[in-house]
């Protein structure tokens, strides 16, 4: 079955509030990984149900055209600590999903690589850092 995009279109920054110390002590073990922990991933959006893998993402299907899905995998998004920003202006949307945080959408053409950056931010220690991942799609013959 294939994944439906949902959510909520936001233009390139998503920050949440900050929890407090004692909220951040009682935290589950996802919520307690530090800022490298995070890493960029992604998936190309099939028939199948795709999930995001780290670095790089591949897929074969029947369309000349497809939607690479650019994600950060590893940190709890929803915790308000993270800030995520894809860089370059060249997602098609932006939008955030309970399940998959903050993504980026971009256009993926049979036989295409295409690679995407962001920077993860720690709004608690200020900390940030760089990542990538890279998308590549084939078409069946």
């Amino acid at each position: 079955m294939k994944r439906m995009l949902t959510g909520a279109a936001i233009t390139a920054t998503m920050v949440f509030s900050l929890p407090s110390q004692a909220e951040e002590q009682s935290q589950d073990p996802m919520q307690t990984l530090n800022l490298f922990s995070a890493v960029a991933g992604c998936y190309v959006d099939t028939p199948a149900w795709d999930v995001a893998t780290p670095g790089q993402c591949e897929a074969i299907s029947n369309a000349s055209q497809t939607t690479a899905v650019f994600s950060v995998l590893g940190i709890d998004q929803s915790s308000g600590r993270y800030a995520i920003q894809y860089l370059d202006n060249t997602c098609a949307s932006i939008f955030y999903t309970v399940n998959e945080g903050l993504v980026c959408t971009r256009t993926i053409r049979a036989y295409q690589f295409v690679s995407q950056r962001v920077q993860i931010t720690d709004t608690v220690t200020g900390q940030s850092y760089i990542q990538s991942a890279t998308a590549h799609y084939e078409k069946n013959l």
